[in-house]
């Protein structure tokens, strides 16, 4: 998974080197609701990739990743897109979650994919966002 979301951070490096002070990723997980004591460690392992990448000093010629990180609650689609949207708003370039496959369809179909921001979940299984209209935009590291 660490290596799936460095290529997706390295590939905006194909973008003009103009248009990023820094690069800012959104990570969107449940810190509340039924899987909160998963959370931290996927939070965490995606910072630890995030950091490295940005450590390497081959972004965007040295530019850094900046995480900005949301609680998607992991029950609420309303709040999970709310913080979708927020993020969005401060200009990420992609999100890391969300989380629960209810949520992270919110997200992909009503924020994320409109606004063009590329989306990878590490945990929702919902065969669903299988045959989701992502526009080649959302992604996920767990099979359905």
């Amino acid at each position: 998974m660490k290596k799936l979301f460095i290529a997706a951070i390295m590939s905006l490096s194909l973008l003009s080197t103009s248009a990023f002070a820094e690069i800012k990723v959104g990570i969107i997980l449940g810190f509340t609701g039924p899987i909160e004591s998963l959370t931290p460690a996927m939070r965490d392992s995606a910072k630890l990739a995030f950091q490295e990448a940005s450590d390497s000093g081959a972004l965007l010629g040295g530019e850094t990743i900046t995480v900005l990180v949301g609680d998607s609650t992991c029950i609420d689609s309303a709040a999970a897109q709310s913080v979708a949207e927020g993020q969005v708003s401060q200009g990420v370039a992609a999100i890391m979650g969300a989380d629960c496959s209810g949520v992270t369809g919110a997200i992909a179909s009503n924020v994320a994919v409109p606004n063009g921001v590329v989306m990878i979940s590490p945990s929702a299984t919902s065969p669903g966002l299988t045959t989701l209209d992502d526009k080649g935009l959302f992604f996920r590291t767990a099979p359905s």
